[in-house]
């Protein structure tokens, strides 16, 4: 009986080792390109870095005055807002749809309310925050008790709302 019908010996006969794999001595260039492989989260940090730096150098002190950073952090604060809500929802392995609907619903509230129905600006933001979390609350219950898939629910409740 050879090795090849006498399992126990093949087996015996083998090496223990699987693969093996020399030291690959890679530049700086090469460490870089495996620290994006291995960590792509910090692509948008670099490209974001790197933005920061190309305008500081255009523009100087023009961008980084107050009234210039004022400006942007408003430009951006909504979209920013909307932005870790979602971020939130794809690390739970989700997806939401409807944020934007939502968001554009919310604020037409608080705008009626405050504009039309002379209620405090106070009060106008409760009730369009409110407006929201019922929504929400609407497709979380959909989603995790009912079992309904989140693109399914998200999709139909934009189209509702």
């Amino acid at each position: 009986m050879s090795n090849s019908d006498n399992y126990e010996a093949a087996t015996q006969d083998a090496s223990t080792d699987v693969a093996s794999f020399e030291e690959n001595h890679k530049g700086l260039v090469g460490k870089f390109h495996d620290l994006l492989h291995t960590t792509p989260a910090l692509v948008p940090l670099i490209v974001l870095v790197s933005a920061i730096i190309l305008f500081g150098l255009l523009l100087g002190s023009r961008f980084f005055s107050p009234f210039a950073m004022t400006l942007i952090l408003q430009q951006v604060q909504i979209v920013g807002v909307l932005a870790a809500a979602q971020a939130l929802i794809i690390l739970t392995a989700g997806i939401d749809l409807s944020v934007g609907a939502i968001a554009v619903l919310c604020t037409v509230v608080m705008g009626k309310f405050s504009f039309n129905y002379g209620i405090p600006p106070f009060f106008a933001v409760i009730a369009g925050l409110l407006c929201g979390t019922a929504i929400g609350a609407a497709n979380g219950w959909l989603v995790s008790r009912m079992k309904l898939p989140p693109f399914i629910v998200t999709l139909g409740m934009w189209q509702i709302v």
